[in-house]
């Protein structure tokens, strides 16, 4: 019998196993039809909304500024420094989502308070698990053993739990995120959410992004504002946020979230904001000149490489991450743009390509976990952070090809 199955047992086998997923199809549309549409029309859903109750912020976002300042460069005028050229610098930290690799930018973080010289952010933000690292050193070194205690000893099992049948039948997920569900109601307590606020209240900015299931667009959080809002549910909202930019698509649900637009309520759903952008840059005002932005990268910057030619699903899986790196490098780019068009520092610090471990960011084995921390503790400590984005260092792009004959280094 051969590989793919031929011969009579192989095609009983293969035709169970067609009927098998005809029935696993079937019931992940009865699961998604189960689901009542409480959603926002289209007319509603795909429009910018204002919060009805305001924040007084005149928040900006990165990409218009950089676009605005590049027009003015590309018109033939020098890049103008913001309107006010007076306003304070701004340390902005941007943490990019990893998974397990969050163990690493907590190592940086460790060990750049061990320097003495780590700012207090005045902007910090965060996807997928980047949202809890960038809250967590938003609110400065006080936090630190948490931050530590938290990566370094984490395991899947504290993140969610296996449900394939009843998440198939649902067409929601195949894990629960129940247990991060737990895990953030314990570290999102009283005294962190009191933190938050007096942040905020200072002037300082969280942001977390999480992605619109419905209309597949980033929506940014302001979650200082949250906490600091008097709401009765805050705390709730907080931990709201942070779950759904941890929650993988197709792999645990989404979080649901009850809005009302122009008096009307609707159902929303949120999920990890990864496959959207990797890091992004808010601000309330433009970015002011001599500003730096410090991008933490929970993993490489590239893919490792793999001599084994892969099988389908895995070449479809392998497919997917290379997008996920190569978006991020492409988000790093946009902030250097910013950076140029505002006269502003950009730093960077990611996992070194050389580091050896298991490639799946959702394995997590802490004696892995503790190499990654020590990594980025020694990177953190010793102040080693890049000035520009991956790829754009002399010899780091090879020329076009003109045939299939080369040389290498």
């Amino acid at each position: 019998m051969t590989c793919g199955g031929t011969g009579r047992r192989g095609i009983a086998r293969g035709s169970r196993v067609l009927a098998l997923a005809a029935l696993l199809v079937l019931a992940v549309l009865v699961g998604c039809a189960g689901r009542p549409d409480r959603s926002a029309p289209g007319q509603i859903a795909t429009k910018p909304w204002t919060d009805r109750n305001g924040t007084g912020d005149n928040y900006h976002d990165a990409e218009t500024d950089a676009v605005s300042g590049l027009a003015r460069a590309m018109g033939g005028d020098a890049p103008a420094p913001p309107p006010n050229p007076a306003a304070k610098p701004l340390n902005v930290l941007c943490v990019s989502g990893g998974g397990k690799y969050a163990a690493f930018t907590a190592g940086v973080l460790n060990g750049w308070t061990a320097t003495g010289e780590r700012p207090t952010f005045d902007v910090a933000t965060g996807i997928s698990s980047g949202a809890p690292t960038a809250l967590l050193a938003f609110l400065g070194p006080k936090y630190d053993p948490i931050l530590s205690e938290t990566f370094l000893s984490l395991k899947r099992t504290d993140l969610f739990t296996w449900r394939p049948v009843r998440g198939v039948l649902s067409g929601e997920g195949l894990m629960s995120s129940r247990p991060l569900e737990q895990l953030l109601a314990r570290k999102v307590d009283p005294a962190l959410l009191a933190d938050l606020s007096a942040a905020h209240r200072s002037g300082r900015r969280l942001f977390i992004a999480t992605s619109n299931v419905i209309t597949h667009k980033l929506v940014v959080w302001d979650v200082g504002a949250i906490a600091y809002s008097g709401r009765p549910d805050a705390a709730a909202l907080v931990r709201k946020v942070i779950l759904a930019a941890c929650s993988i698509p197709g792999l645990v649900p989404p979080v649901e979230f009850d809005v009302t637009v122009n008096g009307v309520r609707y159902t929303e759903l949120h999920a990890d904001a990864g496959n959207l952008a990797q890091v992004f840059v808010r601000t309330v005002g433009p970015l002011p000149p001599d500003s730096a932005i410090w991008v933490l990268s929970a993993g490489k910057t590239h893919p490792d490489y793999d001599a084994k030619q892969p099988r389908i699903l895995e070449a479809m899986v392998r497919a997917v991450s290379a997008t996920l790196y190569a978006l991020f490098r492409a988000d790093t780019m946009k902030l250097y743009a910013l950076c140029g068009v505002t006269r502003s520092k950009f730093r960077i610090q990611a996992l070194p390509p050389e580091f050896a471990g298991r490639a799946s960011s959702m394995v997590f084995d802490p004696v892995e976990s503790e190499r990654m921390y020590l990594v980025g503790y020694q990177m953190g400590a010793g102040k080693s952070w890049e000035t520009r984005p991956p790829d754009t260092g002399p010899g780091e792009v090879p020329p076009p090809r003109g045939g299939i004959e080369f040389t290498a280094p």
